[in-house]
């Protein structure tokens, strides 16, 4: 009779186990943090936590799902256990408040987690587009004698600093669609926005990228161009989307279409960071915009990768 019991309550907490477990497993649209006396909302990500155990993570319902690490929920502590490289936000214990079927409520490292539940997923549809392929050498780059001049290829680009800084402040923001082109993988596609910061009290000019994970522009550029210090930067010219060419050359002129509009450019190629291969489409008329950056990353797989830029937007 004592094992039949036994059996009994181990069944029952086994039950009592999934059926916590079921109510996890799903897609949970994040909506609210609430942490030292303040209450973020602007959020947009989502948490996926998989029937086996996968953790997954979204910028959006509208978006590409990615592995993140893996979760558990633990009975005695009432909480779900989660692990992952990526980011603290996404590995440790989360003590479940209140859990129904379409609300989620968690206290992780005294911050409150709400979420709300997800009927499903809306991913973009594959992107088809066909994978460019730069053909061009570092060679290419120099003249009959091996030598680069860098006053010649500045002289044939279309904008100089003080143009590009002239233009931008009068903007707040960039957008450009991006697709990438892992190797080995599908292409796909999301939208990059750069937010143009123009500080005129200390009269200076920076782009800084919006980070999903942050929910803020982050600067990962050095400090912001100094407008009335141009000449420091005659050498160290600042393009955009920020990638900086080591060396360069203007092929020529071309008319690009874009969602944005079709634009009179001038080309350039050149080789970047990491010995990146870049084109870019610069838009003659609009100083420090781009129609159209191909940039290609040649490296053993997977750390290869070929990205395209094209301007969508400018406010």
């Amino acid at each position: 009779m004592k094992n039949l019991i036994t059996a009994f309550i181990i069944i029952i907490c086994g039950i009592s186990l999934k059926a916590q477990e079921s109510k996890i497993i799903g897609n949970w649209q994040l909506t609210q943090i609430e942490a030292n006396g303040q209450t973020e909302t602007k959020i947009k990500l989502v948490f996926i936590f998989v029937e086996n155990g996968v953790f997954k993570l979204a910028r959006d319902a509208n978006s590409k799902t990615i592995d993140v690490g893996s979760w558990k929920y633990n009975k005695e502590q009432q909480a779900i256990i989660m692990a992952s490289d990526l980011d603290k936000d996404f590995r440790g214990n989360a003590e479940i408040l209140k859990i129904t079927k379409s609300k989620l409520v968690y206290k992780k490292e005294s911050a409150i987690w709400t979420f709300s539940k997800l009927a499903k997923m809306n991913p973009p549809a594959k992107v088809t587009m066909e994978k460019p392929i730069l053909p061009f050498k570092s060679d290419d780059m120099y003249d009959e004698e091996g030598n680069f001049n860098y006053e010649e290829a500045e002289a044939k680009l279309p904008w100089t600093i003080e143009t590009i800084v002239n233009f931008l402040k009068n903007y707040t923001e960039l957008v450009y669609n991006i697709t990438s082109f892992p190797d080995e993988q599908e292409a796909e596609a999301w939208i990059v926005s750069e937010k143009i910061n123009y500080n005129e009290a200390e009269q200076t000019i920076d782009v800084r990228s919006y980070s999903y994970f942050q929910n803020d522009y982050i600067d990962m550029m050095e400090d912001p161009i100094l407008i009335n210090n141009l000449t420091e930067y005659e050498y160290d010219f600042m393009f955009f989307p920020q990638d900086n060419l080591d060396i360069y050359k203007v092929v020529g002129t071309e008319t690009i279409a874009t969602p944005a509009g079709t634009f009179e450019c001038t080309l350039v190629e050149g080789f970047g960071r990491f010995n990146s291969k870049v084109q870019y489409w610069m838009v003659n008329n609009k100083p420090g915009v781009f129609a159209k950056v191909v940039s290609v990353k040649d490296a053993p797989t997977p750390f290869g990768n070929t990205k395209v830029y094209v301007l969508k937007e400018i406010k």
